[in-house]
């Protein structure tokens, strides 16, 4: 795993592009747009992303700049809508208590294609103390 501080370059997602993520089932042509706002509103934002040999076309996201908590939040609870994979589907109320009171806990790690994104530098990793 190699750490990077990353910047969303995400002002150009489409209902389209992320539709095409999905092999069957796509969420309603509406949650598409909504999700695809979702994306554009993180445009510029910064965030701490990890590179995986499992994933080599993805970075998994483990921390965005505090300006940016709320425009993930909403990316969040969208994707939360999925009805295949959403734990918050229609319920708003218990999504923000549960992001408010840091109970909030994803089905898996969230992940974004590197596309999404620009490198600005590597992190260095430094060994666990004893």
């Amino acid at each position: 795993m190699q750490l990077y501080r990353l910047r969303f370059k995400t002002a150009h997602k489409t209902a389209e592009d992320i539709k095409k993520d999905y092999s069957s089932n796509p969420p309603s042509i509406e949650l598409l747009e909504q999700i695809a706002e979702s994306y554009r509103n993180l445009d510029g934002a910064e965030a701490v992303g990890a590179a995986w040999e499992y994933s080599p076309d993805s970075y998994s996201i483990y921390a965005v700049e505090k300006e940016a908590d709320e425009m993930l939040k909403e990316f969040t609870y969208l994707q939360e809508q999925d009805e295949l994979f959403g734990n918050y589907i229609n319920d708003r109320e218990q999504f923000n208590e549960d992001w408010a009171n840091e109970k909030y806990e994803a089905m898996g790690a969230m992940h974004f294609d590197r596309t999404d994104f620009e490198v600005l530098e590597e992190l260095k990793i430094g060994a666990m103390p004893n």
